[in-house]
């Protein structure tokens, strides 16, 4: 009989250990990395939305130049500090939208100082090698010139060429927006 209550103990033991083990092991699955801090993004959020009202007003190309340096402080601040992947990602897009932005602001320069020239026609954007990648980038098309005097080809853009940057930085935004709401 003793043997016998010494193998029922052992069962037990057996039973709880078991027990135990899946208890630990679905538990560990429970534990989540911590989510989105919103307060953390709340000085990019900002610079976002005064972006985003920027581009409402139609003339993103006379802003001062202040909100990108904002965008920019904002992401170097946050580089090390995020504690979750939905805060990485949340971080890569602003830096994305950054990126997005300089292009556009970079066209934008372009098409002020270069559109003095007597040879570029009216509402068209000299192409110097400065913007060769933002025309890869953005699949901008291109019409080409000569330069008469010199016999010298170049390209231009269309003027509402900068347009296509702005609107990928509306989406971009709008895609931060959900980020933010919905984690």
């Amino acid at each position: 009989m003793h043997f016998e209550a010494q193998r029922g103990r052992m069962r037990q033991d057996s039973i709880v250990i078991l027990l135990l083990s899946s208890l630990t092991l679905f538990c560990s699955g429970c534990i989540s990395e911590p989510g989105l801090d919103k307060g953390k993004f709340s000085e990019l959020n900002r610079a976002a939305q005064d972006l985003k009202a920027s581009l409402a007003s139609g003339k993103p190309c006379d802003e001062p130049g202040t909100l990108p340096q904002r965008l920019a402080a904002g992401i170097a601040t946050l580089k090390n500090k995020t504690a979750s992947k939905e805060e990485g990602d949340l971080l890569a897009a602003f830096s994305r939208l950054l990126t997005t932005y300089q292009d556009g602001l970079l066209l934008c320069q372009y098409r002020n100082r270069l559109s003095q020239f007597q040879f570029v026609p009216q509402g068209r954007i000299y192409v110097v090698q400065e913007l060769d990648p933002l025309v890869e980038k953005y699949g901008l098309p291109t019409e080409s010139h000569v330069y008469r005097p010199t016999g010298v080809y170049w390209r231009s853009l269309d003027g509402n060429s900068i347009k296509v940057i702005w609107k990928s930085v509306e989406i971009q935004i709008k895609n931060i927006e959900n980020m933010v709401n919905y984690n």
